[in-house]
C-alpha cells in the first residue's frame, strides 16, 4: 500500500512538466512559429517575398537554434533591384488579451543593416489601431533571445506579424549579404490580471 502511494506521487511529479509543456505550446498563436514545416521554399503558414521559380530570399536554414531547421530572410540583388526577404503571418486572433512574443533571432548585418520585428496591431474590422517595432543589430552569428511583453491598444482584436531586413540609419537601401535567421517564434495570449478590489 505505501509502495503504491510513492508510485502514484513519483508518477504525478513527472507528469506536471510535461502537462505544463504540452499546455505552454497549445497556447503558440503562431502557426508553424519553430520553422519545422516548408512547401519548398515556403514556410508553411506564412506570407513570403518569393518569386517562385525566379527568386527565392526567404528558404530553410539548417542553422537552427532548435530542431531540424529555422527560417531565413536575407537580401539579394535582382536586376539592378535590392530585395529584401520578408515573411508575415496575418489575422493572428488574440481576443484583446495582453501578449507575450518571443523567439530566438541570428542577424547577419553588413553596413548596419538590421533585422525587424513589426507587430501590426488591428480591430475586429481589420483597421489598424497600432504598430510595433523591434531592431536587432548584428548578433555576431549567435542566436540571440528576444521576449517582449505586448500591451496591445484598446481595441485589438487581432495582429499580424512580420519579420525583415531593412536598411540601418543613413542608408537608403540593405545590403545584399545581410540576412535575418528565425526560429522558436511564440506569440502567447496572457490571462487578464484581476485588477484589485477598490475598498
Amino acid at each position: 500500500m505505501k509502495t503504491s502511494i510513492v508510485f502514484s506521487m513519483v508518477l504525478l511529479i513527472l507528469c506536471l512538466p510535461l502537462n505544463a509543456l504540452a499546455q505552454k505550446e497549445s497556447g503558440n498563436l503562431i502557426k508553424n512559429g519553430d520553422f519545422e514545416k516548408f512547401t519548398g521554399e515556403n514556410p508553411d503558414g506564412w506570407d513570403t517575398s518569393n518569386i517562385p521559380g525566379t527568386l527565392t530570399v526567404v528558404s530553410a536554414s539548417k542553422t537552427s537554434h532548435s530542431g531540424a531547421r529555422a527560417m531565413k530572410c536575407e537580401v539579394k540583388e535582382f536586376y539592378g533591384s535590392i530585395i529584401a526577404g520578408y515573411i508575415s503571418q496575418k489575422n493572428i486572433q488574440t481576443g484583446g488579451k495582453e501578449l507575450h512574443f518571443s523567439g530566438s533571432f541570428l542577424v547577419r548585418s553588413v553596413e548596419g543593416d538590421q533585422g525587424v520585428i513589426v507587430i501590426c496591431f488591428l480591430n475586429s474590422t481589420g483597421s489598424t489601431v497600432g504598430t510595433m517595432e523591434e531592431y536587432l543589430d548584428d548578433s555576431k552569428s549567435k542566436f540571440v533571445e528576444y521576449a517582449k511583453d505586448i500591451t496591445p491598444p484598446a481595441a485589438t482584436a487581432a495582429v499580424h506579424v512580420r519579420l525583415t531586413v531593412l536598411p540601418g540609419k543613413g542608408n537608403e537601401k540593405a545590403h545584399p549579404g545581410s540576412y535575418l535567421v528565425a526560429d522558436g517564434l511564440r506569440l502567447v495570449a496572457q490571462a487578464s490580471k484581476e485588477k484589485p478590489l477598490v475598498q
